[in-house]
């Protein structure tokens, strides 16, 4: 198969979404990076992807092609993006159900399928992700930490975010970077715990109503219920393009644990 050639993954659940970056191929347009699952594949990473076509836990379907320039594993490109940017909703796209009043819905996996597959996928540490070479990895921490720090990259919104109506930001744009610190639950090479920059979505979709706020971004630790032991946390890794042993936070999951789970 050439890199120009196109096929379909098909059945594929949606984990995560990354924060926008900007794209020079489609005159500085925002996408954003998704990994994907699903048992004929593993993990995936598609991008890049407009905002509104997919949300999380979704079943997707999406057309894709191979990339010219990367080289982790399982990762594609959204067939023909360059030219259907306003409209990709024929290569991507989420399946469809009868919900019990007779309307169709998108099909998403429900609370309890949700937990089954990451208590499923979460068996490996970062050492064990990292030294196999993965591109992408889950794992169930036994402690976290979450910081911000200041932004080091520059960018011209930066000094007008309080001058425009930002309907979408890059993560350049924002004063702070949130990170997690974590330990694994399981045997880690690592003695020291591990240091990742957060790139989800949902964390700068917070962030953006306050970015240069740093009472304000803070909050995210609240969000994600960091320290709070009746919440379960997974954490979904994945690595960077230029430098492949470096990994970020996908997404910081977490449940609340409902009675049911705790008399088990």
């Amino acid at each position: 198969m050439t890199e120009t050639e196109s096929f379909w993954l098909k059945d594929m659940v949606v984990l995560g979404q990354g924060a926008p970056n900007q794209i020079s191929k489609i005159g500085g347009q925002q996408g954003r990076c998704l990994c994907l699952w699903s048992d004929k594949t593993g993990f995936v990473r598609v991008y890049p992807v407009p905002h509104g076509y997919v949300y999380g836990w979704e079943i997707i379907n999406v057309e894709v092609r191979k990339p010219t320039n990367d080289g982790r594993e399982n990762s594609f490109v959204v067939y023909n993006y360059e030219q259907e940017w306003k409209n990709l909703s024929k290569r991507l796209y989420a399946q469809k159900e009868i919900n019990r009043l007779g309307n169709k819905k998108s099909k998403k996996l429900k609370r309890a399928e949700q937990i089954a597959l990451l208590e499923s996928l979460a068996k490996s540490t970062f050492s064990q992700i990292r030294d196999n070479g993965k591109s992408f990895g889950l794992i169930k921490p036994k402690a976290m930490e979450f910081m911000l720090k200041q932004n080091k990259e520059t960018s011209e919104a930066q000094t007008t975010l309080m001058d425009y109506d930002y309907d979408i930001m890059n993560q350049n744009d924002f004063a702070f970077i949130p990170y997690l610190q974590y330990e694994c639950d399981g045997p880690c090479s690592s003695k020291q715990p591990h240091e990742q920059k957060i790139v989800s979505w949902e964390a700068y979709q917070f962030m953006r109503l306050k970015p240069n706020s740093e009472e304000h971004c803070m909050k995210l630790k609240d969000n994600y219920h960091i320290g709070e032991e009746d919440y379960l946390h997974y954490i979904l890794i994945g690595n960077i393009r230029k430098y492949t042993t470096t990994y970020v936070v996908v997404k910081l999951i977490r449940f609340k644990i409902e009675e049911e789970q705790n008399a088990d």
